[in-house]
């Protein structure tokens, strides 16, 4: 299963994020950010399916919640997407 990665700035942005992506009808998990993703300290990874990241950008501008970046995994490590 392809996934995407959406970080946010705090667990609890985080948190907000996976409970507006579940109303949305996503699937989504919170883990901590892979290191080296973000230059902040503190911060969390929401993870959902590849198929539905547009329908999560969606969801979460409707939300008022804008993510810091959004990574796909790729051999190793993580590419960032344009979203």
């Amino acid at each position: 299963m392809e996934y995407v990665i959406i970080i946010a700035r705090s667990v609890t942005q985080a948190q907000r994020m996976m409970h507006l992506l579940e109303n949305c009808g996503i699937w989504a998990k919170i883990f901590r950010s892979p290191v080296g993703l973000t230059e902040y300290g503190c911060s969390y990874a929401v993870k959902i399916r590849r198929e539905k990241l547009w329908q999560a950008m969606d969801c979460l501008h409707r939300g008022g919640l804008t993510p810091l970046s959004v990574h796909e995994k790729q051999g190793d490590g993580y590419r960032e997407v344009r979203v």
